[in-house]
């Protein structure tokens, strides 16, 4: 467990504070809601710290949480505020960051932050013959339809791409303002996909519900269900045993190494570079192979379980396959960073500064291609991590290259931190170790591919879920990619861009 330096926490917000287990990872407190903004205020001013997630439980009175990453100090605060009525301060006047979750908020709860801002659809269609359940009270009124604003000069005009795009691609709508080639201005509709995994996993243990977390984002099976089970372990007070936190971690750097290859291998193709795309794709295959060796499963479903992990690896194949598989990796990215015509589509395409991404609260490579180094697993450790040091790699550029930089650079470290933990494991079978009783709720996290994922879950008396949320990496992080595309790119850049970010639509319309 990470304990705060007596040094550090002299220089904590007052708000952290007065919490009564300010000196864990996790510290909890209330806040009422007339000092909710004034707490925001000063906790964004805080160094180091992020606007990581809104949510909101309940219904009569909706319990509102917010979820402050305070990165140099170790820290996760959560602030508790019952709402009365159907109005909040409206914190992302404060916090920019907070926006997208105040419209989720609008639609599965019905209460919507003072000052009458417009509210953009996140899940709910807008076809009024549908009815998706909410969480609580539906809204009194739907959220509007915000349009991209189509103010320039000339005849600017709307392109509609999608929501269906090709084969095997997730459906996005794309409301695309142009006039002719260049991109003015971007919107996105992401609710095509929205399964209701929240709403579903109410009424489950935790147990059946990991079924579904697994799923959210099949590329991100590892980093989703490892949050979920440490925020369902915390509420429970189950203390995994050392070998499946070892086991959890080296499924999540495999994980990571994969995403990466396969993201150099999409960036391939939207540049037309078929060499190169076939050489991260082989890459990506002896990765995916490895994966099934190792843990059972090409997309590593089934490894991780509540309490602690369903499988061992067979640190025979990992040590015998990774060199093999990483050096195809490494030697197809030696290989683009020397290939000029790829470095001059990448380069200056897609650009997001450094302060748009602290505003947006953006994580994992898109947040460190533009200088923020945060990483959940050097900034909040926690199982096998908590005895690693795990090198942050970053950029400043903040455009296509610089992520792809970054994701080749984080390659690198995974295999490194692979052999270390291997070296530490034993591949013997996992269990667990319970504590007496456990606090009903808890926040767990880990450091997915794209980026930090966040889970907290609720439980009721009979120990099944009342309240499950869940914030992968790409709920923050699409929040990003309008303001890239519209970094003085054409069209022929969007797919760049999006490769480049290596989101899913799944991980937002969860």
């Amino acid at each position: 467990m990470t304990t705060l330096k007596p040094a550090t926490a002299g220089l904590l917000p007052a708000v952290v504070t007065r919490a009564g287990n300010a000196a864990g990872p996790v510290a909890v407190t209330e806040v009422a809601a007339a000092e909710l903004d004034v707490v925001t205020a000063e906790l964004a001013q805080h160094p180091g710290a992020r606007l990581a997630d809104l949510f909101a439980t309940g219904a009569d009175p909706v319990i509102l949480r917010v979820v402050w990453a305070l990165d140099r100090d170790q820290l996760y605060l959560v602030t508790e505020t019952e709402v009365e009525g159907p109005r909040y301060p409206a914190l992302s006047d404060i916090a920019p960051a907070a926006f997208a979750e105040e419209c989720e908020i609008y639609e599965q709860f019905g209460i919507r932050p003072a000052g009458g801002k417009p509210l953009n659809r996140v899940a709910m269609p807008p076809q009024p013959d549908i009815k998706l359940p909410t969480l609580g009270h539906a809204p009194a009124e739907p959220p509007r339809d915000v349009h991209a604003p189509h103010l320039v000069g000339g005849q600017a005009f709307e392109f509609p791409f999608g929501p269906v795009r090709q084969v095997g691609v997730e459906s996005l709508y794309y409301g695309l303002v142009t006039s002719g080639e260049e991109l003015v201005d971007l919107y996105l509709f992401t609710w095509h996909k929205h399964r209701g995994v929240e709403w579903r996993a109410q009424g489950q243990t935790p147990r059946q519900a990991l079924f579904h977390i697994e799923r959210v984002e099949g590329l991100g099976a590892i980093g989703n269900s490892c949050a979920f089970a440490a925020a369902a372990e915390a509420a429970l007070g189950l203390e995994p045993a050392p070998e499946a936190l070892l086991t959890r971690a080296i499924a999540l750097e495999l994980e990571r190494l994969y995403n990466h290859a396969a993201a150099i291998a999409a960036l391939c193709q939207a540049c037309g570079l078929a060499v190169g795309r076939a050489a991260a794709e082989i890459a990506l295959e002896q990765l995916l192979r490895l994966n099934a060796a190792v843990l059972g499963h090409r997309y590593l479903f089934g490894v991780v379980e509540i309490g602690g992990a369903r499988t061992a690896p067979d640190l025979g194949r990992l040590r015998a396959g990774l060199p093999a598989a990483y050096g195809e990796l490494r030697r197809a990215g030696d290989a683009l960073l020397s290939t000029n015509s790829l470095l001059d589509r990448l380069e200056a395409t897609g650009t997001v500064t450094l302060e748009e991404a602290r505003r947006l609260g953006l994580v994992g490579p898109v947040a460190r291609a533009s200088g923020i180094a945060a990483d959940a697993r050097a900034d909040h450790p926690s199982g096998a991590y908590a005895a690693l040091a795990p090198v942050v790699a970053t950029q400043t550029a903040g455009d296509a290259l610089a992520r792809m930089r970054v994701m080749l650079a984080e390659a690198a470290e995974s295999v490194r931190l692979i052999e270390t933990l291997a070296a530490d494991a034993t591949g013997m079978p996992v269990g667990t170790a319970a504590k007496n009783g456990g606090p009903r709720s808890g926040l767990g996290w880990s450091e997915s591919s794209r980026g930090e994922s966040l889970a907290w879950v609720e439980l009721d008396a009979a120990g099944r879920i009342s309240r499950a949320r869940l914030r992968p990496a790409a709920v923050r992080n699409w929040r990003g990619f309008d303001d890239a595309c519209r970094s003085q790119n054409v069209f022929t850049d969007i797919p760049i861009i999006e490769a480049s970010f290596w989101l899913t639509v799944a991980g937002t319309a969860r």
